[in-house]
């Protein structure tokens, strides 16, 4: 059965109860924290080609604030622009941020499920030498641009593990962590871009 997420609280009367403690706790556990950092690698598997792209990088989040560095690429956004550099090109494009505008907000991948969807328990899967519970999340938002999320979480650490988002077009995108380090340190200043760190670089301003 599935079940309405506005936002995770405890409900005796849960019509999933097992998802509904799995998601509370892993509520309880990220609120403790103040910042993280998370290595992760991403497939992006479509799945009416059956091709397959993996790449891998690193989540910096503080509150409402993130830093995304991947290969070629790096995203980084102060809770109000949004800066996105292209290592290629050496050009940075700046725009307002607007989480509303985003399918998967990187400041939210490890609370996305506290609210705006339909949970439920779908089981357990293996990965090495761990058992991953299985939670299904479905947007109660239509208009999104994916029908269906998967969190793999580990129950006894209590950590989302992997994340699959299942996009009506087909595509197939699921991002592993393979590192997570709780309250790290970092200034504001990481989250803005710094014109001075890439000589020559072209701005263009989207704002």
């Amino acid at each position: 059965m599935l079940t309405l997420v506005s936002p995770v609280t405890s409900m005796s009367q849960s019509q999933d109860n097992q998802s509904e403690v799995l998601l509370n706790r892993l509520s309880k556990t990220y609120k403790t924290y103040k910042s993280l950092k998370a290595q992760f690698s991403v497939s992006i598997r479509n799945k009416q080609t059956s091709t397959s792209v993996k790449q891998s990088g690193t989540l910096y989040q503080k509150g409402k604030k993130f830093r995304v560095n991947m290969s070629g690429q790096e995203i980084l956004c102060d809770g109000k622009l949004i800066w996105t550099y292209l290592e290629d090109a050496n050009e940075v494009q700046i725009s307002k941020f607007n989480a509303k505008e985003m399918d998967i907000n990187p400041s939210e991948i490890f609370t996305i499920y506290e609210k705006g969807f339909m949970h439920k328990y779908a089981g357990q899967v293996t990965r090495g030498n761990k058992k991953l519970d299985i939670v299904e999340l479905i947007p109660i938002d239509k208009n999104k641009g994916y029908f269906k999320v998967k969190l793999g979480i580990d129950k006894l650490a209590r950590k989302v593990k992997e994340m699959s988002v299942y996009n009506k077009n087909g595509l197939v995108t699921t991002y592993i962590i393979t590192k997570f380090e709780p309250n790290v340190n970092m200034n504001d200043s990481y989250f803005k871009f710094n014109v001075k760190d890439k000589p020559g670089v072209i701005e263009i301003d989207l704002r």
